[in-house]
C-alpha cells in the first residue's frame, strides 16, 4: 500500500528546492554533508512523537488533494456539469463521465481514487503509530501533539475518507451499487462504509469533548448528521450497515448539536494543493462546463453524451436536467449563490461573472447585464460575439461556455458549511425527525437570507431539493441527491447500447486488479 513518501513530498517540496539553491556553492560536499530527506526516509523515522504535528499536517494536505478531485468528478457524472465542447476540453475521460458509460481504465477516476485511498491510509496509519509503536509516545516531552489531538485527527479524517468512498464510488460490474474496497479487502457496500465512518466520527467526537473544543464538536456532529442522512435516504440493495430509519434517527440526534450560523469546516488549498474546480471546471481549464439544459450543447465525442441523456421532449430536445444558466438568467439575484464564469476566446472571466458571492454586490451586476450576455450566447458550441457595452467586455470578445466561478485556484472550500447543515436539518424535519428548535421553513429562509434572497412562504421536500441544488452548487452534492431524492430526476438513460449507465464512480482496474480479494 501507500507510504508517506507521496504526501510528504508535496509538503516538503518548497523547502527542498530552497535547500538545494542554498547549497549549490558547495556542491562538491553536498551529498556527504546533508541528512537524508524525510520524504525519502524509512517509515520508522516517523515514530518520533516530535513528528506528530507534521504527520497530521500531511493528512490534511492529502485531504485537500482528495476533496475537490472527487467532488468535481461527481459533479461531472451528475448533470451539475457537462463535458465542455470548447477547444480546451480534450480529456475523453470527462466525456465518459458525462455519458455515464465509464471505461475500467478511466485515469481521471483512477487518480482521484488513488489520492483518496492515500488520504485514508495516512489517517489510519497515524492511529496505528499511536497505538502500536512504543516510541510514538504523546506524553514524551518532545511530542508536538497530544494524544487527544492525534486521535481526533486520525479518526475524523479516517471517517471522512470512508464517507467519500461510500458516497461517490461503486462496483465496476454494477454501476448502480455503491461501495469500494479498503486496502485489499473484498468489496464493501456503501451502508457498511457509512457505518465505519460513523464509528470513527463517534471516536473523534470523544476526543473533541476531551479537548473541550466546542467548534470541533459541532463540526463532527454536522458531518455525522450528513453521513447518516445519506445512509438513511438511499435505497440500498445491501443489508446491514447504516441505513433506514435507524440512520435517520441518528442523523437528527447529531444534527441538533451541529454547526451554528456563520460556522464552517474548510478544506484548505494552497500552491501545493490547488483547487481542482479551477483547473477542471473554471477559468483554469474547462473540462466541465456548467450544465445549460440543452441537448444541442452536449459534446459529440465517444461515448456521445447526447445519446445518453434522457430527453423529456423529443421535438424540442429539452433535457431532464437542471440548468443553472437558465436559473440565473431568470433571476440574476441567484448569482449570489450560483456564481457563473463567462469563458471567452481569451480564457477570461468577464463582466464580473465568476466573482465570489461576497464581492458580487460591489460589482453591481443586474438583470439587464446578465440578460445581454446570456442572450448573445447560443448553445451551438461556437464562439458567440458579446456586447461591448456590458461590464469590461472588450472589442471582439466572445463567449463559448459557462464555467463555475465559486472556486479559484487557491480558494478554500467547505467540507460542510452552516448553510448545508441547516438544509440537512430542514430535510430531516420534513421527513418527520426532530433536528432542533427551528422549523424547516425557518431553516431554509435563514439560508436564503444569507444570500440576500427573498423568503419563502412554504417548503416541502421538492422545494428543499431546489434549495440544496442552488445553495450547494459545485460541491459534489447533486450526485447523491439525484440518487436519493425523488424530486431530483436522474438525467441519464438506464442503458446505452446495452450498457448500464453509472450512478457512482466505478472502481477502476488500478484499484481492483492488484486486489486478490476483489
Amino acid at each position: 500500500m501507500s507510504s508517506y513518501a507521496i504526501p510528504l513530498k508535496k509538503i516538503l517540496a518548497l523547502s527542498v528546492v530552497l535547500a538545494l539553491a542554498g547549497s549549490l556553492s558547495a556542491c562538491d560536499s553536498f551529498v556527504s554533508n546533508v541528512d537524508q530527506p524525510k520524504d525519502a526516509a524509512g517509515d520508522e523515522q516517523f515514530n518520533d512523537p516530535a513528528e506528530a504535528e507534521y504527520l497530521i499536517t500531511g493528512v490534511r494536505a492529502q485531504w485537500a488533494d482528495s476533496h475537490a478531485g472527487v467532488t468535481t468528478l461527481a459533479d461531472g457524472l451528475s448533470d451539475e456539469f457537462r463535458f465542455g465542447i470548447n477547444d480546451d476540453a480534450t480529456f475523453p475521460t470527462f466525456a465518459q463521465l458525462d455519458a455515464g458509460i465509464v471505461a475500467d481504465d478511466n485515469n481521471s477516476i483512477t487518480n482521484a481514487l488513488a489520492d483518496l485511498q492515500e488520504y485514508r491510509y495516512l489517517a489510519d496509519d497515524l492511529l496505528r503509530r499511536l497505538e502500536a509503536s512504543e516510541e510514538f509516545d504523546p506524553e514524551a516531552s518532545s511530542a508536538s501533539a497530544s494524544a487527544a489531538e492525534i486521535r481526533f485527527a486520525a479518526n475524523v479524517h479516517g471517517a471522512n475518507a470512508r464517507y467519500y468512498l461510500a458516497t461517490y464510488f461503486g462496483h465496476p460490474d454494477d454501476p448502480r451499487r455503491g461501495g469500494a474496497t479498503v486496502d485489499t479487502s473484498a468489496f464493501i457496500p456503501s451502508p457498511e462504509l457509512y457505518q465505519r465512518a460513523e464509528d470513527k466520527y463517534a471516536n473523534a467526537l470523544a476526543q473533541a469533548k476531551a479537548m473541550d473544543d466546542e467548534l470541533r464538536l459541532r463540526r463532527v456532529q454536522s458531518v455525522r448528521a450528513r453521513n447518516a442522512l445519506y445512509a438513511g435516504t438511499h435505497d440500498f440493495e445491501d443489508a446491514g450497515g447504516l441505513q433506514g430509519t435507524a440512520a435517520l434517527e441518528a442523523a437528527a440526534e447529531h444534527a441538533r448539536e451541529g454547526l451554528q450560523e456563520g460556522e464552517s469546516w474548510q478544506v484548505r488549498h494552497d500552491l501545493n494543493t490547488v483547487n481542482d474546480y479551477h483547473n477542471q471546471a473554471g477559468v483554469g481549464r474547462l473540462q466541465l462546463a456548467v450544465q445549460d439544459g440543452r441537448q444541442a450543447q452536449l459534446a459529440t465525442r465517444s461515448p456521445d453524451p447526447s445519446q445518453s441523456y434522457r430527453v423529456a421532449d423529443e421535438n424540442t430536445g429539452e433535457l431532464e436536467a437542471r440548468s443553472h444558466v437558465e436559473t440565473v438568467a431568470d433571476n440574476p439575484q441567484e448569482l449570489r449563490r450560483l456564481p457563473l464564469t463567462v469563458i471567452n476566446s481569451r480564457g477570461a472571466t468577464l463582466g464580473g461573472f465568476g466573482a465570489l458571492p461576497e464581492n458580487l454586490t460591489d460589482l453591481g451586476i443586474n438583470r439587464e447585464d446578465f440578460s445581454a450576455v446570456s442572450d448573445a450566447w447560443q448553445a451551438d458550441g461556437e464562439a458567440n460575439s458579446l456586447p461591448t457595452s456590458v461590464g469590461d467586455f472588450e472589442e471582439g470578445d466572445t463567449i463559448i461556455e459557462w464555467g463555475q466561478g465559486r472556486w479559484e485556484e487557491r480558494t478554500d472550500m467547505p467540507f460542510i458549511s452552516w448553510q448545508e447543515h441547516f438544509l440537512v436539518r430542514a430535510e430531516l424535519e420534513l421527513r418527520g425527525y426532530d433536528a432542533g428548535s427551528e422549523t424547516a421553513l425557518e431553516l431554509v429562509n435563514t439560508v436564503r437570507k444569507s444570500y440576500d434572497l427573498s423568503t419563502l412562504s412554504s417548503v416541502d421536500l421538492n422545494r428543499l431539493a431546489i434549495e440544496r441544488d442552488r445553495t450547494l452548487f459545485a460541491t459534489g452534492n447533486r450526485l447523491p441527491d439525484q440518487r436519493r431524492m425523488d424530486a431530483v430526476k436522474w438525467h441519464l438513460k438506464d442503458q446505452v447500447n446495452g450498457e448500464t449507465t453509472a450512478q457512482w464512480l466505478p472502481l477502476t482496474r488500478a484499484e481492483t486488479d492488484p486486489n486478490p480479494n476483489f
